[in-house]
């Protein structure tokens, strides 16, 4: 059970991962907000999980560094570019939920509030890879998103960013199904058990972020959709397939999640 402190925005769970304060502040994006103008970046920001395509997509065509968030990992740029009349920032993510979040805190306290990420997820089934898929619901079996909002097992995502993403599809006449995906931080523990109960679930794919940005950008009050697309495949539980890890798409997935972000 979740105690609620009277004195503070404090709740207090069974366990320390539950324990959540609902105080909107805190001190690194604090820091931030203090540091930065508000209106540093765009309001649209697509967060990439992309590899060394945003780099070169941003080198190839020209698009302006406005700032860059320094970190162990390396320094990460945020670039502008303008699309459909409307400038869209890009930058590079990290993988997984807590790293992830960092990048987008650092976006929205500079001035993003409408967010579009992209990139690989993992086959629970016999989808094909380099399939585009939307997710509408996120299975939240990571640590990032409970510090956000309540303890819940699911969080569905925004109609907005869904639309937004199945729009950009349709402009590049490229099919896209809906699908839940199964967020989880311990990807080297997905093992033929745990893939059978989220399948069980309803879960279609996996991958490391979803359900955690989700959380984030609705703490914050962003907007927030999502492009995958297939990667490895874990459908059989025998053998992990990683097949061609999904690569032969991030140039056209960085396109389209720059088109969803510009319709938002």
């Amino acid at each position: 059970m979740t105690e609620k402190n009277s004195a503070s925005n404090l709740s207090v769970g069974p366990y320390a991962l539950f324990d959540r304060d609902e105080d909107p502040n805190d001190l690194i994006s604090g820091f931030w907000r203090a540091d930065y103008a508000p209106n540093t970046l765009p309001e649209r920001l697509v967060l990439a999980f992309l590899g060394p395509t945003v780099d070169e997509f941003a080198h190839e065509r020209g698009w302006e560094c406005r700032v860059e968030l320094d970190s162990i990992t390396r320094d990460f740029p945020y670039w502008v570019t303008e699309h459909n009349g409307v400038e869209v920032g890009v930058v590079l993510a990290p993988l997984g939920a807590s790293a992830a979040t960092q990048n987008l805190e650092f976006g929205l306290a500079l001035g993003a509030n409408k967010i579009i990420a992209v990139g690989s997820c993992g086959a629970l089934d016999t989808q094909e890879e380099n399939v585009f898929f939307i997710p509408q619901r996120a299975l939240r079996d990571e640590g990032t998103s409970f510090k956000y909002l309540p303890a819940e097992d699911w969080i569905d995502l925004d109609a907005v960013g869904i639309e937004a993403v199945e729009a950009a599809l349709a402009a590049q006449g490229r099919a896209g199904e809906r699908v839940t995906v199964w967020t989880t931080d311990g990807f080297l523990r997905e093992t033929p058990a745990i893939i059978e109960r989220r399948r069980a679930a309803g879960c279609d794919v996996v991958d490391m972020e979803c359900s955690a940005l989700a959380a984030v950008s609705r703490f914050r009050g962003a907007t927030y959709g999502q492009l995958l697309y297939t990667a490895d495949s874990l459908a059989d539980l025998d053998k992990h397939d990683p097949r061609g890890w999904g690569k032969a798409s991030r140039g056209i997935a960085l396109d389209l999640a720059i088109e969803a972000a510009s319709r938002l």
